[in-house]
């Protein structure tokens, strides 16, 4: 195994000198930094996220411009972004990609009423869910 930096003190080189406890390392410092929250903690906050297509492939990153999610985020990314990641009204109504369709339409939500705490029961059409 590669050695550790020598800048580390003796006691932190001493806590990281086994395999398992180099991997418990970078795990650890990989779920804290910034932007380390996957797409899948994001899905639930929007309706039918978990739905999503484009272009005939399953797009989980949504909000991103590659499926698997991470990395540059699309238009609909920026806007949800401002939206304080929150399903609003305005945001149902916005039409991020411009297609002419709202990002509610998309969502298989058109009447914006949905609700992400369950309140509003499931969004209007669950099928047909494309990435807005």
């Amino acid at each position: 195994p590669a050695p550790l930096p020598p800048a580390l003190p003796a006691p932190l080189l001493a806590m990281f000198s086994t395999a398992p406890a180099r991997l418990a390392a970078a795990l650890l410092v990989w779920t804290s930094a910034p932007g380390a929250e996957a797409w899948d903690s994001y899905v639930a906050y929007i309706p039918n996220g978990d739905k999503v297509m484009r272009n005939g492939e399953a797009w989980a990153g949504v909000g991103h411009a590659v499926a698997a999610g991470g990395g540059e985020r699309n238009q609909f990314g920026m806007d949800f972004a401002l939206a304080d990641r929150t399903w609003t009204v305005d945001f149902c109504n916005q039409d991020s990609d411009g297609d002419g369709q709202s990002n509610g339409m998309e969502l298989g939500d058109p009447d914006c009423l949905w609700r992400d705490d369950g309140s509003a029961g499931p969004p209007s059409r669950t099928t047909d869910i494309s990435h807005p």
